[in-house]
């Protein structure tokens, strides 16, 4: 791996990670139609904790401040994500190696995010954010599993379908990441002590994941709060068709 890759796939999981077009949707998509080659295992956790550490970092202020009920909501968030994962977990090698998978899911993605446009006025804050619908957020969350899924985009969604305020979506989304990247990270533990060679690069791939995840972050903060979510649909749409157009010629 070269200098600029560590940079351009930093960048790239920074911005993919949190802006409302699937990041697991541009992988499959790089490495079947572009010919991108899987990043080292060791490279890739790094730049997800870069990403990891720009929630946080972003986040700060409202973490420091988080209780048991926020704790207890993001719980019952997390469930169906955890029982959906592990039933799919036999089946990831079929699931990211599926161009037409991503496309459809892609356009599915455009759907949700266009969807918002009729939404009505939201009402609730976080506090005010019942068990149930914080499980139900979560199984939008579940739902990303599947690559062409935007992970951001389908529970800002679903918080705001539930009638949260613009902003307590968005901070819900990203409370619900935290748990889903660490354990993600968890999971792949055995192979970071395997593969971890190249630190430098992977640094490198970190700070650029760090410094774009948290651009993206703001973008999408605004974005939401304007009610323009939608704008990313039409993205998620061309490609979709784009994606699903190469995966009969390929």
């Amino acid at each position: 791996m070269t200098l600029f890759k560590a940079v351009f796939l930093g960048i790239v999981q920074g911005l993919t990670e949190f802006l409302p077009v699937s990041s697991s949707g541009h992988l499959v998509i790089g490495q079947k139609l572009l010919g991108f080659k899987q990043p080292p295992v060791f490279f890739d956790v790094l730049v997800h904790l870069g990403t990891l550490a720009a929630v946080l970092f972003f986040f700060w202020s409202e973490f420091k401040k988080i209780n048991l009920t926020k704790i207890w909501l993001v719980a019952g968030g997390t469930i169906p994500a955890l029982i959906v994962g592990l039933l799919l977990n036999n089946y990831t090698e079929t699931i990211f190696n599926s161009l037409t998978l991503v496309g459809v899911c892609l356009l599915v993605t455009a759907v949700l995010l266009f969807s918002t446009r009729k939404m009505k006025k939201e009402k609730l804050d976080f506090s005010q954010l019942k068990f149930s619908q914080a499980f139900i957020i979560g199984c939008f969350q579940a739902l990303a599993i599947l690559p062409g899924i935007s992970r951001s985009g389908s529970t800002v969604v679903a918080g705001l379908g539930q009638g949260l305020k613009r902003r307590s979506a968005f901070a819900f989304s990203f409370y619900l990441a935290v748990p889903a990247m660490i354990g993600a990270l968890v999971l792949q533990l055995p192979q970071i002590c395997a593969n971890s060679g190249q630190l430098e690069l992977g640094l490198v791939g970190m700070l650029t994941a760090a410094f774009s995840g948290f651009l993206s972050l703001k973008m999408l903060e605004k974005t939401v709060l304007k009610g323009k979510l939608f704008y990313f649909a039409f993205y998620c749409l061309f490609l979709g068709l784009i994606v699903l157009l190469g995966s009969r010629i390929i």
